[in-house]
């Protein structure tokens, strides 16, 4: 009993641990990663707690690399570190649990109890997070300095981080990072050429209307000097006002 106790514990810690991380470094994680991280997360803390319960500070390490697929070292710790924090958070509440609940006599009643009272400490915790959020964000916080190249045309500029946004490429599922044709003139020189790959974005504007953008996958990023991977280049006609570029939280998460 013990140690089937043990396996639901840990596919279902795991499962809530996983969705609370990427809902905290707003990071999305397809299904089949999600399933296939779970399943080995079940099968290898199965095995450590069989031959040695000790490698199970390991499994965490390897369930988030499959899960969230980090592309640098930075964001990896990142994920790691709310992991394990929440972990432990949830440890300590079920172990307190266990001083009143008789785990060897447990009925599904009493699996649905504690999965409703982890529901709720989850709940809890993204109201929590949702309030410290509202508080006033400093400027420098959200502005990055941006540097991309495609081939050798290079476009730099800073870019502004606006929480709102949340644009996807609907051809490759990668987020979208606006820039306005006047900040790359080579490059959109290069487009209009016929020299550059490209394809159309759709998305809706304020007033509901229709719009696209020109998109292209840009050979290098650099987001305060560190490269970041996976993300569309989306050219718009206006330039913005106080900033160059407009990122969105997904990209910058890790920096």
């Amino acid at each position: 009993m013990d140690i089937l106790f043990f396996l639901v514990q840990s596919f279902f810690y795991d499962a809530l641990i996983l969705s609370a991380v990427a809902w905290i470094i707003k990071k999305k994680i397809p299904a089949l990663q999600l399933v296939i991280a779970l399943f080995l997360s079940v099968v290898l803390s199965f095995f450590a707690f069989i031959i040695a319960p000790i490698f199970l500070f390991i499994v965490p390490f390897l369930t988030i690399k499959i899960a969230f697929a980090p592309q640098h070292l930075k964001g990896y710790a990142v994920a790691v570190i709310y992991f394990y924090t929440l972990s432990a958070f949830l440890s300590g509440v079920l172990h307190i649990l266990r001083y009143f609940i008789n785990f060897n006599t447990m009925t599904i009643f009493g699996y649905l109890a504690i999965g409703a009272t982890l529901a709720l400490v989850i709940t809890i915790g993204f109201m929590l997070k949702s309030y410290f959020l509202r508080r006033q964000h400093i400027l420098g916080e959200l502005e990055h300095k941006v540097e991309f190249y495609y081939g050798e045309m290079k476009a730099t500029g800073i870019g502004f981080v606006d929480t709102g946004n949340e644009l996807v490429d609907n051809k490759s599922s990668k987020p979208v990072m606006i820039v306005p044709r006047c900040k790359a003139i080579a490059i959109n020189e290069a487009i209009e050429n016929g020299n550059v790959r490209t394809w159309e974005i759709g998305y809706h504007a304020v007033d509901n209307e229709q719009r696209y953008l020109t998109a292209f996958k840009p050979t290098l990023l650099l987001i305060d000097d560190v490269i970041v991977k996976d993300v569309i280049v989306g050219l718009c006609e206006t330039p913005f006002s106080k900033y160059d570029f407009l990122l969105q939280p997904e990209i910058t998460v890790g920096l």
